[in-house]
């Protein structure tokens, strides 16, 4: 009997870690959509040649910045057909997921419309219209006001050697 006491309270000991581990997961986002299932959200880090680290989502695409919103409060000024240029890059259902991004920079503004939209150390995040693959920069630099983001939130204003292209 007292044989049986120890393996007992062990397997008891073990189902609690293993299942406060679980919830961490979950609490993580690691039970949310994962990579292209709906839902999906990411923010990733690519290198871009002679423009260097450069934020982009899931598919890769360029995401950018746009000098007249504010990072302080956040705050998006580009609605109606500026969002048929510039789509904000709406927050998903889960936590976004992080490959080279800070957790503590990322955030959420609400736009006018009501809906979220991720931000990176306060600003809001966009796509390009223009950018049609994976590596487009069409939008940096473009009316002299969006510009691509870095890691940190900060725009870029280096052009792509391959003239708005060339992951």
């Amino acid at each position: 009997m007292n044989r049986i006491r120890p393996v007992v309270v062990s397997a008891v000991a073990l189902f609690a870690v293993a299942s406060l581990s679980a919830c961490g997961d979950m609490a993580g986002g690691a039970q949310g959509p994962q990579h292209g299932e709906a839902g999906h959200k990411m923010l990733q880090v690519a290198t871009v040649d002679g423009v260097g680290a450069v934020v982009t989502d899931a598919d890769g695409k360029t995401l950018y910045r746009f000098d007249k919103d504010m990072s302080q409060p956040p705050t998006s000024n580009c609605d109606g057909d500026c969002t048929k240029s510039w789509p904000p890059m709406l927050a998903g259902v889960a936590t976004p997921m992080l490959k080279g991004i800070q957790d503590t920079q990322v955030g959420t503004v609400t736009r006018k419309d009501g809906s979220k939209q991720i931000t990176l150390n306060g600003w809001p995040l966009y796509e390009s219209a223009a950018d049609k693959v994976t590596g487009d920069m069409n939008g940096q630099g473009a009316n002299g006001t969006w510009f691509a983001v870095a890691p940190d939130g900060s725009k870029i204003t280096a052009k792509s050697k391959a003239g708005g292209a060339g992951y």
